[in-house]
Formats: C-alpha cells, sequence, structure tokens
C-alpha cells in the first residue's frame, strides 16, 4: 500500500518539478556539477560538489470510515435491507426483507439487542450494526423436545421451535413484579411462573379478560398465557402473562400445538 503511495506522489512531482528520487539519481551519475572548464585556461577549475537532502517521508493517513447511521422506524433503503437480511439468517423475525424499518423489523432488532445484552431500544445504530456483523455471541436455547417454546425472562425472549427444529428468537415481555390490584379484589404480584409447563389450551381471536386484552392466547398455567399485544416494550410490563406481539403470535400459534412444552427460567 505504502509503495503506491510512493508511485502516485512521485507520478504528479513528475508533471512540476521531479520526483525527489529522480533528481538524486541524475546528480549521483553525472558525478560533478557546477563551475564551466575555461577553453582559455589550462587549470582545472576546481569541481564543485552540492549535497541534495531528500524531504522527510511523510506518512499518509486516512480519515476513518463515517460511522453507520442510527436506522429507525419509518427508515427505507438498502442499510435496512441489508439489517434485515442479516437478522433472518441469524433466526429473527424481521418481517419482509423489503428494505423498509416497520414493527416487525423493530421488534427484531430489540429481540436480537436483548439475546446479545445490548440496550434494547429497538434503533440499528453503530453497536447494534456491529453485533450484527458478528453474530450470535450470547449463549442460545437450552434444548429439548420439538416442537416446544423456552422463555427467557432475564433476556425478555423467547426461543420458538418448530417440530422440524427450526429455532425463531422472538421479543416478548413478562411479569414487571410490582403489586397490583386485582379486578376481583385485593392485591396481586405481577410476577411470570418458572418451571416446565405446557399449551394446555388457546383461543383463537381476542380474550378481553379482566386485566386486558389478549390475541391469541396460548394458556400454560391456569390464566397464564402467551398472547398477542399491542406493546411489547424492551422491558418486564406485564401482570404475568409472556406478552408477544401480534404478528409473532400469529408464528407461535401455527409452530407450537397444544400440548407442547414451554420451559420458562430465569432469575
Amino acid at each position: 500500500m505504502r509503495a503506491r503511495w510512493v508511485a502516485a506522489a512521485c507520478a504528479l512531482s513528475m508533471i512540476g518539478v521531479g520526483c525527489a528520487g529522480e533528481a538524486l539519481s541524475r546528480e549521483s551519475d553525472d558525478g560533478r556539477a557546477g563551475a564551466p572548464v575555461s577553453s582559455s585556461s589550462s587549470t582545472r577549475a576546481t569541481a564543485s560538489t552540492t549535497t541534495s537532502t531528500l524531504p522527510p517521508r511523510t506518512t499518509t493517513t486516512l480519515p476513518p470510515p463515517p460511522p453507520p447511521e442510527v436506522l429507525r422506524r419509518g427508515a427505507e433503503g438498502p442499510a435496512v435491507q441489508l439489517v434485515q437480511h442479516r437478522l433472518e439468517e441469524l433466526g429473527f423475525r424481521p418481517g419482509a426483507v423489503d428494505g423498509r424499518y416497520g414493527d416487525a423489523t423493530f421488534s427484531a432488532v430489540m429481540a436480537f439487542q436483548k439475546h446479545e445484552r445490548l440496550d434494547p431500544d429497538g434503533h440499528a445504530g453503530p453497536i447494534t450494526q456491529t453485533a450484527l456483523g458478528q453474530g450470535l455471541l450470547a449463549a442460545g436455547p437450552r434444548g429439548g423436545a420439538a416442537p416446544r417454546v423456552e422463555v427467557d425472562i432475564d433476556r425478555q425472549i423467547a426461543y420458538v421451535v418448530a417440530a422440524d427444529g427450526a429455532t425463531k428468537i422472538i421479543n416478548v415481555s413478562s411479569g414487571n413484579g410490582e403489586r397490583y390490584a386485582r379486578p376481583q379484589g385485593g392485591t396481586g404480584v405481577a410476577d411470570t411462573p418458572r418451571g416446565d409447563f405446557d399449551v394446555e389450551r388457546r383461543i383463537d381471536g381476542v380474550r378481553v379478560a379482566p386485566l386486558g386484552k389478549m390475541y391469541r392466547p396460548m394458556y400454560f398455567k391456569g390464566g397464564f398465557a402467551l398472547h398477542g399485544s399491542s406493546n411489547v416494550p424492551g422491558y418486564p410490563a406485564s401482570h404475568g402473562c409472556v406478552r408477544t406481539t401480534n404478528t409473532d403470535q400469529d408464528f407461535v400459534w401455527h409452530a407450537v400445538p397444544n400440548a407442547a412444552p414451554v420451559h420458562i427460567y430465569g432469575s
């Protein structure tokens, strides 16, 4: 690389005053320079020598490339499409790989950030884009029979494993651990149960429950369900159920039948 820079600099210099290395070579070949010999004098003029000093070598440093732009909801273009393609490669669900940063891409970016323990803001900035290039470095699912669902409470993600073993990673939000007023009276704690369960039953549609609406709920313990919601933030926010986005819930609904295992673990 350095040789290319020197050759380019020399070529540019020859247009003007010449390359310094070439000037030195010509003086060395001549062996002398300066005073001419007078034809009327028998005495040879004393040859004078000159010393050429090369300019100090300099190193050309290219400026660093600009950092990637922060991609957010509403962004469009090839950069978004690359992010979507990479998310899909890694097992997330960004929606159509069409270069449009919509809700599905936002949720998939957040799921990736949670998986890798990055700040889960749903925006694909320089840190997230660099991490996408490195792949999945954090621990994956624990394993078990397929199909199944694994919910990692600590990272707020779920692994959805289909019957053929294909695994998708989705964004979820579980119980926030706070006390709340029960509709029937008294108070409760918004905690998601940990343990090994099965899908007991499901409702195809929207169930309006005392604590809110649930889209296509899949119950795994009494009234606790994995269900779709319009609000799946980057932190625990439910009363104890495991929320997914509605589009992710459609996927889970078809991938995981009744009686399939549901493993929920974490602190």
